[in-house]
């Protein structure tokens, strides 16, 4: 199937979708376009792939990702971490309030 050919085939699905199908397109296509297009420091639009993503769902660019790696390394160098030990006595703890 074509491009022409599948571009009709969902024209015609969406002028016969319930408005539940429609939400789901319409935010499939809201997360395609944050996925892919962003702005630079000129606001013009850049393409630039995704390659991760943060623990809220957030995509990140490979530039946006390494600067998060470098964050976690900088909070491990300075004792900003917790241990497995720690959190489990953690986690336990909720379980006994």
């Amino acid at each position: 199937m074509g491009v022409a050919e599948l571009k009709h085939k969902i024209q015609m699905q969406i002028e016969n979708a319930d408005e539940r199908l429609l939400r789901i397109v319409s935010s499939v296509f809201d997360n395609y376009l944050e996925d892919t297009a962003f702005t630079d420091n000129q606001n013009n639009i850049v393409s630039e792939p995704i390659v991760a993503y943060d623990s809220t769902g957030k995509p990140l660019t490979l530039n946006q990702y390494n600067q998060e790696i470098d964050k976690g390394i900088e909070d491990f160098k300075n004792g900003r971490f917790i241990s497995q030990e720690d959190l489990e006595n953690e986690i336990d703890s909720w379980y006994n309030e």
